[in-house]
């Protein structure tokens, strides 16, 4: 067997990667990287953010099967870790943020939080702080026998945190032609150090970014700009702290043992479609797509381009480590799914298809969530205006501007997620299933409902 690293970067879009077409230098490393490697073009994220992605990832199961969908719930037991323990594999995790701990603690075992003594929340040395860590780590373990390595890095998340030398690397606008609120919400380098508790500049800016995307704040062309300048920046910067730990293996003498993965967990609006972050109620491919590359040492380069699932992250790289796996974890590699498989995406409001270059998008707020915020989601999108069914041929419209829903295309849609709920879960569902609504609960909804104007 051979060691795996295996890398996944917070909030990074694929289509700001020079080796998935940008034309920026915004990643040096991982576009040498993806050249003597198998990048995938379409590798979709089995959600739109952090909790349920993540969760899948590490026990291969779609957010419909295990259920996680906010950072208080978790999924006691993997497949894949058990797989691991088995052929006798160190997993080790070095982590940005302390929830990891608790969110995947239980699935993969061992796992250093940054944010426990060597970092702060949005603190922008942060990746630095994780590669150090990883270099550390490697070190005391890389020659003692096959381990999995799992890496956090979250510098392409907001808000924008710069070392100095990246800060104004990629800008294209000058700072006074910027939305003052813009600058201060997204780019704070006054302080190294943005805690994220309530009432601080997290909060603040997550409200301020909802105000955006519910249209209540219209930001300029240069402001728009500006954020894209400031996202690619951060991109370079985390690239090169992945240069780090891949010259780290190089110095070891661990590169030519070692299966190397980059991957992200979802991506980021940037106002493609109106919307700002992630976690909302899209489903675009700025925010489901993601990077994709599996270095093999042994293997050659190679481009992927039908869909594949986040689920299949770790089944791909321990077969390609050598790792026994079950028949259940096996069937997941990527190199075993059929090319016209289908790929779905799951939000708390909406549910996505992928099948070849056709992509469905239908709101479906999640079973898994309680009934009074399913409603409240349902309520939020018909305000909105995103209750209807899209239907998008990513081959002649990859910025998804055309849709062409149809009645039949409603059908297939129907016929697909029908298919899919009945397919054997791998593990027992996790934490957060539907309830009925309480006197309270129901009393609150309405009330919500009335103030949204939707009841009199």
């Amino acid at each position: 067997m051979r060691n795996i690293v295996f890398i996944v970067v917070d909030t990074l879009r694929a289509d700001r990667l020079g080796c998935y077409g940008h034309d920026r230098p915004t990643s040096p490393a991982l576009d040498e990287l993806a050249a003597g490697s198998t990048t995938y073009d379409a590798l979709w994220s089995a959600s739109n953010f952090t909790a349920p992605a993540f969760t899948s990832i590490f026990t291969g199961l779609t957010p419909d099967r295990h259920g996680v969908f906010d950072f208080g719930a978790r999924i006691g037991s993997s497949a894949i870790h058990r797989a691991f323990e088995a052929a006798g594999v160190r997993t080790g995790g070095v982590v940005t943020f302390r929830f990891f701990r608790r969110l995947l603690g239980e699935v993969w075992g061992e796992m250093e939080a940054i944010t426990d003594g060597r970092s702060f929340n949005y603190d922008k040395n942060s990746p630095r702080a994780v590669s150090e860590r990883a270099e550390e780590w490697l070190d005391a373990h890389g020659r003692d026998g096959p381990f999995c390595l799992f890496l956090h890095y979250d510098a392409p998340h907001m808000p924008y945190r710069l070392p100095s030398e990246y800060e104004s690397l990629f800008d294209t606008v000058d700072p006074g032609d910027v939305d003052p609120d813009a600058l201060q919400m997204l780019f704070p380098q006054g302080e190294d150090r943005i805690h994220g508790q309530a009432g601080g500049h997290v909060l603040r800016m997550f409200e301020w970014i909802e105000q955006v995307s519910r249209g209540r704040r219209r930001l300029r062309d240069e402001t728009v700009d500006w954020m894209r300048d400031k996202y690619d920046a951060s991109v370079r910067y985390n690239d090169d702290q992945i240069a780090r730990v891949l010259d780290r293996l190089d110095r070891l003498g661990l590169r030519e043992d070692t299966v190397v993965g980059v991957f992200s967990d979802h991506g980021e609006e940037l106002l493609e479609h109106g919307f700002l972050g992630h976690g909302g109620i899209h489903l675009y491919e700025e925010l489901i797509r993601t990077v994709g590359i599996v270095h093999d040492p042994r293997g050659g380069a190679e481009r992927v381009a039908s869909p594949r699932s986040h689920v299949g992250i770790l089944p791909t790289l321990m077969a390609r480590a050598g790792v026994p796996l079950p028949p259940e974890l096996a069937a997941l590699d990527f190199a075993a799914r059929p090319d016209d498989d289908d790929v779905f995406c799951a939000g708390e409001f909406k549910v996505a298809l992928r099948r070849g270059h056709r992509k469905w998008i239908a709101a479906r707020p999640s079973r898994h969530v309680p009934a009074v915020k399913r409603l409240r989601h349902w309520g939020k999108m018909a305000w909105l205006r995103e209750l209807g069914h899209e239907h998008y041929d990513l081959a002649d419209d990859p910025g998804e501007l055309v849709n062409r829903a149809t009645a039949s295309s409603r059908r297939e849609l129907r016929q697909a997620l029908r298919r899919a709920a009945v397919s054997p879960p791998l593990a027992p569902v996790a934490s957060g299933t539907s309830r009925d609504l309480d006197d309270a609960e129901r009393e609150d909804l309405e009330k919500f409902l009335r103030d949204m104007g939707y009841m009199k």
